[in-house]
């Protein structure tokens, strides 16, 4: 019986281990914003209630875009990629 509950928790205990989503850390930015920008993640923006000018892609691939809003609500706000220089 104890050898069965032993079993039965050590095969539970190594499924869970795949069963719990993985979180990759982003690496650190390429690049800097231009002044007035903020630097935030990219990500996927199919469903957003908000409109973009500018490109929205993450060109150099790093995860990272810079935003700055161009109306007080932030509706609209530009998207470029962080492509200036690190200090």
């Amino acid at each position: 019986m104890f050898t069965k509950l032993a079993f039965t928790l050590m095969l539970v205990v190594l499924l869970s281990q795949f069963a719990v989503p993985t979180v990759f850390a982003m690496s650190e930015p390429s690049g800097n914003c231009a002044p007035g920008f903020t630097l935030e993640m990219a990500m996927d923006h199919d469903n957003h209630h908000h409109s973009h000018v500018g490109t929205d892609a993450d060109k150099n691939g790093d995860g990272y875009i810079c935003m700055k809003p161009v109306t007080p609500s932030g509706k609209i706000h530009v998207h470029v990629d962080n492509n200036l220089p690190s200090n």
